[in-house]
């Protein structure tokens, strides 16, 4: 088994600071994170005066949607020390790009990938951008049917995207326990035959548990948004894990996958000794005498483990004992004449 991705999704909890940004890659790094995601945008091209917020957005009651996004835009320059702080690091940078034109940008930064928000699912030029790129593509999936999926999939793929991994997601902040479903993975990957993922948004409280859960069953990528500090103000910030909790949480995934090991069913150093003390051998019930013909009648199956198995007693039974065998006695086959 692979060792999980783990990426710290930063999105918008920068506010908009390059600054701020800096903090966060180090908080990532310094939890174990393999990779920290961006998100890429101008509020122009990305929404209407007009478009209504998500309902876990209405904290910023006195702004648009737009003008929330506006102030939460990272420059061409940002992204470029953005992606040299994380090169010194020694981090992954991942960037979500909402338009062509941050696709564009993003290669000439050198990105080695990209992610696909579940909102842009359904943006053609997009997709067909980002499979031009032909890097590889991480595609969230909430609020998708198959069908959705499928299309998006053949969009990135008939336009030479790279290596393609799909994460479960269900687009609520937070999600209900009862609504995390993390069986919808191996549904992706029975359906689409990718690598599979969660991204998840379930309540901080149980998010350790929910991102073991998601580990044992066969997530390959997790995600999970995080940021410097609960109180800040911003449209994620209050759903997401601080610095400490990332770092358990990711510590709780890295324990979970040692534990899961591999698909390959094998006797540890430490079994092989427990197994000479607690299997069976075969004994002798009473006294043989040199000479006796071996009868079942004559064996008992006994602990400890370090003679002939009692699943190999039709090879005892039928032969002559060549030397004088006592009670209780493990058996060992040079007591016998060869068959």
């Amino acid at each position: 088994m692979n060792d999980v991705y783990v990426i710290a999704e930063a999105g918008v909890n920068h506010n908009g600071s390059w600054e701020t940004s800096f903090e966060m890659i180090e908080v990532a790094k310094n939890a174990g994170a393999d990779c920290i995601k961006f998100q890429a945008f101008d509020a122009e091209e990305l929404v209407t005066k007009d478009a209504p917020k998500a309902d876990y957005q209405q904290i910023l009651k006195k702004e648009s949607q737009y003008g929330m996004l506006k102030k939460l835009e990272l420059s061409k320059e940002d992204f470029r020390k953005i992606s040299n702080k994380c090169k010194l690091l020694k981090i992954d940078l991942l960037v979500t790009p909402f338009s062509e034109k941050w696709v564009k940008i993003l290669c000439e930064l050198g990105v080695k990938g990209f992610k696909i928000s579940s909102g842009s699912i359904n943006f053609l030029d997009l997709l067909t951008e980002v499979g031009k790129t032909g890097l590889p593509v991480i595609l969230s999936t909430g609020m998708s049917t198959m069908e959705e999926i499928r299309r998006a999939i053949n969009v990135l793929e008939k336009n030479g995207c790279g290596p393609l991994t799909l994460l479960h997601c269900v687009s609520l902040y937070p999600v209900p326990f009862e609504k995390i479903n993390l069986f919808a993975m191996h549904a992706l990957k029975e359906e689409f035959g990718f690598p599979v993922g969660f991204s998840d948004h379930s309540e901080i409280l149980i998010s350790d548990r929910v991102a073991s859960l998601a580990v044992a069953a066969g997530a390959e990528v997790i995600e999970r948004h995080f940021t410097l500090d609960r109180r800040m103000q911003g449209p994620d910030h209050k759903s997401s894990v601080n610095p400490c909790e990332l770092g358990r949480y990711i510590n709780a995934i890295r324990k979970v996958q040692i534990a899961c090991g591999k698909k390959q069913k094998e006797i540890s150093k430490e079994e092989l000794k427990m197994k000479l003390v607690v299997r069976g051998s075969l004994v002798a019930k009473d006294d043989i005498k040199a000479g006796q013909i071996i009868f079942k009648s004559m064996l008992a199956e006994k602990r400890p483990g370090t003679g002939i198995s009692p699943m190999e007693a039709h090879n005892i039974i039928g032969r002559q004992a060549i030397v004088n065998i006592k009670a209780d006695d493990i058996l060992k086959y040079e007591y016998f004449m060869e068959k």
